[in-house]
């Protein structure tokens, strides 16, 4: 277990805490619950693990077309009308298989499928065993694990965990990283060396997590879309501050869930984190752009003008 620690600590960028607890409570016979916001590097840490551990890792996204059949498996309907019920007919779902191979069966988005889906999951993780008619009683070899993921931010379409799953399981919570150990993932994901494209990728996607008109911030992909994205525009044309609000706008739109009574738009919030850090780096500093001319309201619920259209006014004024 310790040699295992070791070499993940290797290919993942901290998590020490995360890993040790997985590690841990697999070693112990203990099923566990990820809770954690998108992007914080549940799965892959997972996938780290069992590749390092050589266990078996099978991947199930819960939602609500997932059904118990889904789950465990079911005969082969052509097959039994023609020769009866054979267990060598039974097609093996994921936690069958997970089961019988003692491996990792990791599930994300639990809170989005049904509760008679996860209804399934109790007796082979209190017992060890399921039964499946006309198959047979499947006994789960060591060191079977099943792992849980959700979103505790996530409110639309999930459902309630009952409390005999929970009862079952422990939880590990997965927050954002450091400010340092996302620069760190962002240059090893993208391959850039710009000194300050990453930093302020990373700071901009920090900020989305912290502004009050967003209900739930960006995750570290949007930072290393923004990289990815910007470097792609410095090949076509070489104009920094245009580019990195561009590459920003495309990153980072559709990865922000905004409060419900916010006015503002995605790309007035993103604006505007723009505008309050670009200063700070000498590559993107000055007046940078608007490519789409929407002002956020100020707080009289107004919609401030726009340089040309104040000086109409003015020109046009009794």
């Amino acid at each position: 277990m310790i040699a295992i620690y070791e070499n993940l600590k290797k290919g993942i960028v901290g998590r020490e805490l995360e890993m040790a607890s997985i590690i841990v409570a697999m070693e112990a016979g203990k099923h566990i619950l990820l809770e954690g916001p998108p992007g914080t590097s549940k799965s892959t840490l997972l996938r780290k693990i069992a590749r390092e551990s050589n266990i078996l890792f099978f991947n199930i996204e819960g939602n609500i077309d997932l059904t118990p059949a889904k789950l465990v498996g079911y005969f082969n309907p052509s097959k039994v009308m023609a020769d009866s019920y054979q267990p060598e007919y039974f097609e093996k779902g994921p936690l069958t298989r997970a089961m019988e191979g003692g491996g990792i069966l990791y599930i994300e988005e639990f809170n989005r499928m049904p509760a008679d889906v996860s209804n399934v999951l109790i007796s082979p993780m209190e017992e060890g065993e399921m039964t499946i008619p006309r198959y047979g009683t499947v006994k789960a070899m060591r060191p079977f694990t099943v792992i849980a993921a959700q979103n505790p931010y996530d409110d639309v379409g999930t459902v309630r965990i009952s409390r005999a799953f929970m009862d079952r399981i422990c939880l590990i919570k997965m927050d954002y990283q450091s400010e340092e150990e996302e620069r760190k993932i962002v240059r090893m994901q993208t391959g850039s060396k710009d000194p300050e494209a990453i930093p302020l990728a990373v700071e901009m996607v920090r900020a989305t997590r912290e502004h009050e008109d967003i209900k739930l911030g960006a995750s570290i992909r949007a930072a290393i879309d923004m990289v990815d994205l910007f470097t792609g525009m410095q090949k076509l044309a070489d104009h920094p501050r245009k580019n990195i609000l561009i590459a920003a706008r495309m990153a980072l739109s559709n990865k922000i869930w905004l409060n419900e009574m916010t006015r503002k738009t995605a790309d007035n919030i993103i604006e505007e984190i723009w505008s309050s850090l670009r200063d700070r780096y000498k590559t993107f500093a000055g007046n940078g752009i608007s490519t789409r001319g929407v002002l956020a309201p100020n707080p009289n619920g107004d919609i401030p003008l726009g340089r040309e259209q104040a000086v109409k006014k003015k020109i046009n004024a009794p």
